[in-house]
């Protein structure tokens, strides 16, 4: 289950139209949510809410062994739209945005024009840059993390990220990255005070061409890569990948590839993710070393539980919705409105019934693990429910660890 930071970030790249999915650092993001996916340990319990349209709070609090720990969150967006233009509340939120779990990838998009953000007034500029604050303060460990977004225009933003605990060298550590998206490639520049750390990303988009009537309608490879150094110790890492997506516009089933290579430490990974059916899809990973002749396979698999958004409507009342109203949109968007319809009903079309998602199930094996990973996410009411455990097959051996969480926003 993502946390409400995750949330509130996805939220605001939304709002801002930016595209993290064109990041190297996401290149698997689609196979790694079905199969590196997270147990909740020991009891947890979140609770957040969107106290103002520019600011949200988030509490929690974690019971593992009878030692109990906590956290407190605070956020500041600006401007102060962009986190009210999403649904962020548990009870009404799309679980499919807050359960980790596969999403087909969309195909990149041509920034905005600059001038669209342009506010101005009395002669003078009044718009305000796209901006979003974070502090955690962990106790009673008293660590606090930070980070600060700051999108300078659409295709440039820069991040800054903090962490202060006494336990870490130097008492903490910092990260900036300068990241450029334009939709045809991304690139980031890194730089970390741990070991005075410098890295380079990026990541190119073959096959995309964002003239198309319907960008996302397009199958693509992207092709990218990272290098490391640090000057501190005098150590570097360098690794390239693919990945190539097809959307359902050309097969019936979404699917995305990725090879991963570390020619250093001679580390080759090859993922296959696949949306085999509405509420189904399946992952599978081939880790081999060229060092060690060391190999593993990972399989995971996703099983979604969809019901009938309004089960007792009618043949006829699916077929005849209720129209919004004239006089609440525009003469333009009133016409548009009506030319859609008009060119996409016809008689012979079949009546569609939409769903609603309830929960979600997930497994994951390895051949190096002899544990098998359960978890299963969902909704109850207004609070949403994680709850997961490991199970070692071997003969005398049983449930390794479980754990519960719940989290709650308004």
């Amino acid at each position: 289950m993502h946390s409400y930071l995750d949330h509130i970030l996805e939220s605001f790249y939304a709002a801002t139209n930016w595209n993290v999915e064109n990041q190297y650092a996401n290149l698997t993001a689609s196979s790694r949510e079905l199969l590196d996916f997270s147990l909740p340990s020991g009891f947890i319990l979140n609770v957040s809410a969107l106290s103002s349209p520019a600011s949200a709070s988030s509490y929690s609090v974690k019971n593992l062994s009878g030692i109990v720990d906590g956290a407190i969150s605070y956020f500041y967006c600006a401007p102060n739209n962009l986190l009210s233009s999403n649904r962020l509340s548990t009870d009404d939120v799309d679980l499919t945005k807050v359960l980790c779990g596969f999403r087909p990838l969309k195909a990149p998009e041509s920034p905005e024009d600059p001038r669209y953000r342009e506010v101005w007034l009395g002669g003078k500029r009044v718009d305000a840059k796209n901006t979003l604050l974070y502090g955690k303060l962990y106790m009673p460990n008293n660590t606090l993390e930070a980070m600060y977004i700051r999108q300078i225009s659409p295709t440039d933003q820069v991040v800054i990220s903090a962490v202060s605990d006494a336990r870490l060298h130097n008492g903490g550590t910092m990260m900036t990255q300068i990241q450029k998206n334009t939709g045809k490639w991304c690139s980031e520049f890194i730089y970390s005070t741990d070991e005075a750390l410098l890295g380079l990303r990026g990541l190119y988009n073959f096959g995309f061409d964002s003239k198309l009537s319907d960008p996302s309608s397009q199958s693509f490879l992207s092709a990218g890569g990272e290098i490391y150094y640090g000057v501190f110790n005098k150590a570097a890492g360098v690794s390239t990948g693919l990945r190539y997506t097809t959307s359902s516009a050309y097969v019936n089933t979404p699917t995305t590839m990725t090879v991963t290579l570390n020619p250093i430490m001679g580390q080759l990974s090859a993922t296959y993710a696949v949306k085999s059916t509405t509420n189904t899809t399946f992952a599978s990973r081939l880790d081999f070393n060229a060092f060690s002749y060391e190999s593993d396979l990972t399989l995971g698999c996703e099983l979604w539980k969809r019901s009938p958004a309004n089960p007792t409507a009618t043949e006829a009342d699916l077929a005849n919705p209720p129209q919004q109203s004239q006089a609440s949109i525009l003469p333009h968007e009133y016409l548009q409105t009506r030319k859609s319809e008009s060119a996409t009903k016809t008689k012979d079309e079949p009546i569609q019934r939409t769903f609603v998602d309830e929960a979600v199930w997930k497994a994951r094996v390895s051949t190096s693990s002899p544990t098998i990973r359960l978890l299963w996410e969902g909704r109850i009411k207004a609070f949403l429910f994680s709850f997961g455990t490991e199970i070692d097959v071997r003969p005398g051996e049983g449930v390794k660890t479980f754990g519960l969480e719940l989290q709650y926003a308004s």
